[in-house]
């Protein structure tokens, strides 16, 4: 959501508020998990704050600057791929299948497999990829495959409260739309925040900032290359030339 230009003075801004710390004190008193590791989660990026997003940049530019073209090489193909492509995962998972930026992650990674079986979540889900189906197919001539139409992330039984802090499914729920989204204000105003606009995975935060306008609005020509032939050459172009992105 936030142009190029604009990334250091928001990751300034946030510290001079003291926004990370606030941050790092909501997560703290989330219930402690812990899991098999599986990465099956990271099948689909969950969606994240402004803020969060400037906590991770921050945070690979500090202590993992070698690894942005890799991210950014990712969060492209993922961006471009992500309703024509199966195999596409989050840029952030390793080839161990561990998460590179763990000690940033969003509220939702943190979060995932305590808020119950999802069922509104799933029904929601399916309303809005029913959207982007006739969206695609009737404004792009774009036939989105139907494992991707049918997919859905498989309910995790395996994450375990280690400790939970008295926490309930609905104060984690309150946590963050209400303490993160206060953090959020300082970006944007609380409509937009309650509108959950600036709600997005990491990929779409990084991309929105780093990859032009005019590359994004060929989001479409890239699918329709993929599904025709299996490759996009548009779409390597774009890698090679914004995996160079200096920050």
């Amino acid at each position: 959501m936030l142009p190029l230009v604009k990334l250091h003075p928001a990751v300034s801004q946030s510290e001079e508020n003291g926004l990370f710390e606030k941050l790092h004190e909501i997560y703290d008193q989330i219930p402690e998990t812990e899991c098999n590791r599986c990465a099956t989660c990271c099948t689909v990026p969950p969606p994240a704050y402004i803020v969060e997003f400037l906590n991770m940049f921050r945070y690979v530019n500090k202590h993992l600057p070698e690894k942005w073209p890799e991210f950014i090489a990712g969060a492209v193909r993922y961006y471009f791929l992500e309703l024509v492509d199966i195999n596409q995962r989050c840029p952030f998972l390793g080839d161990d299948r561990q998460c590179q930026i763990y000690e940033v992650r969003p509220f939702t990674c943190r979060s995932y497999g305590l808020m119950g079986n999802g069922n509104g979540e799933d029904d929601l889900a399916r309303r809005n990829m029913d959207k982007l189906v006739v969206k695609y197919r009737e404004e792009h001539g774009v036939e989105l495959p139907e494992e991707i139409v049918n997919f859905q992330l498989p309910r995790c039984q395996n994450v375990r409260v280690v400790n939970g802090k008295n926490k309930t499914p609905l104060e984690l729920i309150q946590m963050l739309t209400a303490d993160i989204g206060q953090l959020e204000s300082l970006f944007v105003p609380m409509s937009v925040v309650e509108s959950q606009y600036t709600f997005m995975p990491f990929v779409n935060h990084l991309v929105m900032s780093v990859v032009s306008e005019g590359a994004r609005f060929r989001r479409p020509k890239v699918m329709q290359e993929f599904l025709a032939n299996g490759q996009s050459e548009m779409l390597e172009k774009y890698v090679e030339k914004y995996k160079r992105t200096s920050f």
